[in-house]
């Protein structure tokens, strides 16, 4: 009997541990960062030969908290900071004093309020699913070398977003928790104003919509969180 009533106390408070995570009354408090890099290359044959070569570097950081309305639901908000590179090489095969660079080095800061929902197995690994709404500020420049230079500019844009994803969590403690982004599907809104470094007074305005998907394959996108509070 008394080894029974040992064994259902331990049931009991793995049960209690395991489902702390996403109970009503727990919070979180995370970290999420991301990474992606990829080149390619392009060669135009009409209407002349010219190689193209583009690399492209992001990477974003921030905090986020999140609190749980009931089990398994969660809402919660985000900041982030992002930057990227991006370089285009081109020119013509046949000769080597025509090749150009364009180089664009951008940052943006986003803010992002979420609602989310955990499908857990064995209470330890799972998904979640989140719909999100977001705003984003940020500049960029654009600087042509050598041909161009007179064409350099700088340009302020601003992003209303809002959209879906999935991601894939693993808790490895009661107070540990990370996510991985498996699929995301989002819509923005831009506006953006470009300004020429050589006059001022040459602006060009500019607005759109994009609505972009990426699933498992757009970089590396973690999160890491603390869990906390609950019962």
């Amino acid at each position: 009997m008394k080894k029974f009533l040992i064994l259902i106390t331990a049931i009991l408070f793995a049960y209690q541990v395991s489902n702390a995570q996403t109970e009503k009354g727990t919070q979180t408090l995370g970290l999420n960062f991301g990474f992606s890099s990829s080149n390619s290359n392009y060669v135009t044959v009409i209407p002349s030969t010219s190689p193209l070569t583009t690399s492209i570097n992001s990477f974003n950081i921030g905090p986020t908290y999140s609190y749980f309305i009931a089990n398994n639901l969660d809402i919660g908000a985000s900041l982030s900071y992002s930057s990227s590179s991006t370089t285009n090489t081109t020119g013509n095969i046949a000769t080597t004093n025509d090749t150009y660079q364009t180089n664009v080095t951008s940052c943006n800061f986003t803010g992002t309020l979420f609602i989310r929902k955990y499908f857990m197995y064995k209470n330890k690994i799972g998904f979640r699913a989140e719909g999100y709404a977001g705003l984003s500020t940020g500049t960029s420049k654009d600087t042509y070398s050598p041909t161009y230079a007179a064409s350099n500019y700088k340009t302020n844009t601003n992003y209303y977003s809002g959209g879906a994803a999935i991601d894939l969590l693993f808790f490895p403690s009661k107070n540990l928790g990370v996510s991985a982004s498996l699929a995301n599907l989002e819509y923005y809104h831009f506006t953006y104003t470009s300004t020429y470094t050589t006059n001022n007074a040459n602006q060009a305005h500019n607005n759109g919509d994009n609505l972009t998907f990426s699933f498992i394959n757009n970089g590396l996108a973690l999160s890491v969180f603390y869990v906390f509070g609950g019962k």
